[in-house]
């Protein structure tokens, strides 16, 4: 199972929805990693190439040879990665599952003024400590119905230290140029090319992926289904883990019976 995090974010997040997959004692092997510009990974220029987050999945999943299906879950940014991925080296996955990912219709260029960029270029990007970190992320709109171990998870992975103070890992520069990109990379216009099953899962309550875009989505790969998570918004894998996990062991069994067959 290969676990890709969002714009801005880092591998850390995954943590509750692993710990939720080995409650139910799960034992398959699961791997996440840092996008490029992200969490430990090197530091990347400020110009933001999406399929450069491509091209580092499918280095990280080439390393860990697993034996068995491979299972690619994405977040956001992490969902149009696997899907880039996917498209660059097919059959690299035997199946996915994309919460809210990052594909939208023409035109394909980069959107300058995105509201979400002007918002990561006034981000504050350093802490006294990690403690002020997890206050100041507590008290904001956004991670407001987040799970605590989550929010516990982003301070642990997404902060590193230097010169006695804590950075955001993911500098809001590249953060913003993530977003002024994200809509220029065009996978959108080749869905079709994508074989595996797919499951596209959104929160119900989401602003950014209505159920009409989200069935629309569904209708544009060859083998998908999609499923809406109530009471969630674009952050459902840090809002719910146990239900995020609870739908990966779902179709990781879906995924393995299927091959059975």
């Amino acid at each position: 199972m290969f676990l890709a995090h969002a714009t801005g974010f880092c591998k850390e997040v995954w943590d509750p929805v692993v710990a939720e997959l080995r409650a139910t004692a799960w034992g398959g092997s699961i791997t996440a990693w840092d996008a490029p510009g992200h969490g430990d990974s090197p530091a990347a220029g400020v110009a933001f190439d999406w399929w450069d987050t491509a091209r580092a999945a499918l280095d990280v999943i080439a390393a860990c040879e697993p034996a068995g299906p491979r299972l690619g879950v994405g977040h956001s940014m992490g969902g149009a990665t696997l899907v880039m991925a996917e498209l660059l080296a097919p059959g690299t996955v035997q199946g996915l599952i994309l919460i809210e990912p990052i594909m939208f219709p023409p035109p394909f260029q980069r959107v300058e003024e995105n509201p979400l960029a002007v918002g990561a270029m006034r981000r504050r990007a350093s802490f006294a400590s990690r403690q002020e970190a997890l206050e100041n992320f507590s008290s904001k709109d956004a991670f407001t119905l987040w799970d605590e171990r989550a929010l516990q998870a982003y301070v642990d992975g997404g902060l590193v230290e230097r010169g006695g103070r804590f950075w955001l890992a993911c500098d809001p520069d590249l953060e913003a140029d993530a977003y002024r990109s994200g809509t220029a990379h065009g996978a959108y216009a080749r869905l079709s090319e994508i074989a595996c099953p797919v499951l596209i899962v959104a929160g119900a309550s989401s602003e950014t992926h209505p159920e009409a875009f989200v069935e629309h989505l569904a209708g544009l790969l060859p083998n998908s289904r999609y499923r809406l998570i109530p009471g969630t918004g674009h952050f459902l894998p840090m809002e719910r883990p146990d239900l995020i996990a609870g739908q990966i062991a779902d179709e990781f069994s879906r995924l393995t019976t299927d091959r059975s067959v």
